[in-house]
């Protein structure tokens, strides 16, 4: 085998491990490929020069895939465009307001923490929520979710929390899951209260672009700390954010690239 053959089998099996999650570092990439490091860094240095893969700017040392790979394949575009373009957006407003947001997506009968702004806040509970899942019936990310999706959507989501054999929460009070729609639509927003201190009192709302709801937004403060104050104070600033996440998912792709 030619050494260009097997330099492009390993640039493509590392994109392909680089797609089971959002950000690695060289030592990950090297345990998961069991490629050299030198080989892997002058491999990604490539991918990086072609736009491909990207180091990530708000974590030394990480490496993440860019909209580019879009190109070859649509697996993973529209998530990892979601993370490029929120990770700045949600970044800027956690310094100004100091607490914490992350940014869920679905995934299966969970919603899953795709970015978070934690290590940016002076009162997160811990270093980070990336890939953390929050149940769906009971967590503000996942009541935001399912009361603005379309209802083809919901009920997709309903079958698939319903069916699952772990014994998790499920929406078995269609009554209570009309009423928690219509509640939390009316609102904008769900709200999750902390059951003790091990938890966030949190709200979420939807990220809409192009009128396709894309997953919702939370903000998270301790266990009793939220207030009607603090909600008219953080509610408009978080809004404000999705609509700005949403807004720039918009863009076009070729422009988000040139950035």
């Amino acid at each position: 085998m030619s050494t260009e053959v097997r330099s492009v089998q390993r640039a493509l099996l590392i994109l392909r491990v680089m797609n089971e999650r959002t950000s690695w570092s060289l030592q990950e990439l090297h345990q998961r490929t069991g490629l050299a490091k030198s080989t892997l860094h002058r491999l990604l240095s490539t991918l990086e020069a072609e736009k491909y893969v990207r180091t990530d700017p708000h974590a030394y040392g990480q490496y993440q895939i860019t909209p580019v790979v879009g190109n070859l394949s649509s697996g993973v575009t529209d998530q990892s465009r979601l993370i490029q373009v929120a990770g700045p957006l949600m970044i800027a407003t956690t310094r100004d307001i100091k607490w914490p947001l992350s940014l869920g997506v679905v995934d299966r009968h969970h919603i899953r923490v795709v970015f978070c702004t934690m290590p940016y806040s002076p009162y997160a509970i811990r270093p980070s929520s990336v890939g953390q899942r929050y149940e769906m019936p009971v967590s503000a990310l996942g009541q935001a979710y399912v009361a603005f999706c379309e209802p083809a959507e919901r009920r997709i989501l309903v079958e698939s929390v319903n069916r699952r054999e772990d014994g998790g929460p499920r929406f078995d009070d269609l009554w209570a899951l009309r009423a928690l729609v219509r509640r939390v639509r009316r609102q904008g927003y769900a709200i999750h209260y902390a059951q003790d201190n091990s938890e966030n009192t949190a709200f979420a709302v939807p990220v809409f672009s192009d009128g396709q709801l894309r997953g919702a937004l939370v903000y998270s403060t301790f266990a009793g700390q939220m207030n009607e104050r603090m909600l008219e104070r953080f509610l408009p600033l978080v809004r404000a954010t999705a609509d700005r996440i949403g807004q720039a998912v918009s863009t076009p792709r070729d422009r988000l690239t040139e950035r």
